[in-house]
């Protein structure tokens, strides 16, 4: 395949991509991790981009180097962007470990990539929000704080998601309030965060965002209710079933599933 890779068009080389991902998704029986690992050397970014999402799940210990060369070399910044955000699982693997070999490197990688502000904003971005997963480390706090106080607002909104990563409880104030921003996509970020966090007490700010005029808000906000779950979020959700006028009942239902893992069973149907 690597040999004759290149003899197929662009589009048809994009379309494979595609239709292999939509063959992974339905089914566990395949997995196409070795075509996609021939496509991130594709000539064109687009398709490079696209393999390197489409590798997500594979857990290959010689991924992330390669991830790391590419967010370091690759001229596309979507192409980097991409490669950045997918080290996320490389640093969730480190877990609270603090000797873990290659955290630091890869710590000082991202972190180098966010404080640059000549970088790409899509760049410093992913990068904030990967390397937010490695574990308690105090200088996540301050790449956070950063982010915050940045001119680019999708910086600031990498920072939001940040928050998110860190599964800390800390940033529960700050998230409340950019659950009122003005800017649709704060709002989305910071529910988003808030079902990462899973603290139930921002259950009341959530319920008001399920109704938001944005979809992508309300769609962010029901699936925090469902992560966060509880009895709270339990009946939160149960009464957006019920309003005829909702249109999101797929996600609702599907959200309420969620939730009602968190509980005694017992206390399923309050």
């Amino acid at each position: 395949m690597r040999a004759h890779w290149l003899d197929i068009s662009d589009t048809e080389r994009h379309a494979l991509l595609l239709a292999l991902a939509e063959l992974d998704a339905e089914s566990l029986d395949f997995n196409f991790n070795r075509v996609y690992r021939v496509a991130i050397e594709d000539p064109n970014p687009v398709i490079r981009q696209l393999a390197i999402e489409d590798l997500w799940e594979d857990d290959g210990g010689d991924l992330p180097p390669i991830l790391m060369h590419i967010v370091q070399t690759d001229p596309s910044d979507d192409v980097r962007a991409a490669a950045a955000h997918a080290l996320s699982k490389a640093c969730d693997s480190f877990g609270g470990s603090s000797d873990a070999p290659g955290k630091e490197r890869l710590f000082e990688l991202l972190g180098s990539l966010f404080e640059n502000t000549s970088e790409s904003p899509l760049v410093r971005r992913r990068s904030l929000g990967a390397v937010a997963g490695i574990g308690n480390d105090p200088r996540v706090t301050d790449f956070v704080r950063l982010g915050l106080d940045d001119e680019d607002q999708t910086v600031v909104a990498g920072a939001v998601y940040a928050m998110g990563r860190t599964a800390s409880e800390r940033w529960i104030p700050e998230l409340l309030e950019f659950m009122q921003s003005d800017d649709a996509e704060l709002r989305f970020e910071a529910a988003r965060a808030a079902g990462m966090i899973g603290e139930a007490d921002t259950v009341p700010e959530l319920s008001e965002l399920v109704y938001d005029p944005d979809a992508e808000v309300r769609a962010a906000a029901i699936a925090a209710l469902g992560e966060i779950g509880g009895p709270a979020a339990i009946r939160v959700l149960r009464q957006v079933e019920q309003d005829e006028d909702f249109e999101e009942t797929e996600s609702v239902g599907e959200a309420i599933d969620a939730a009602l893992l968190t509980v005694n069973p017992l206390e399923r149907q309050t």
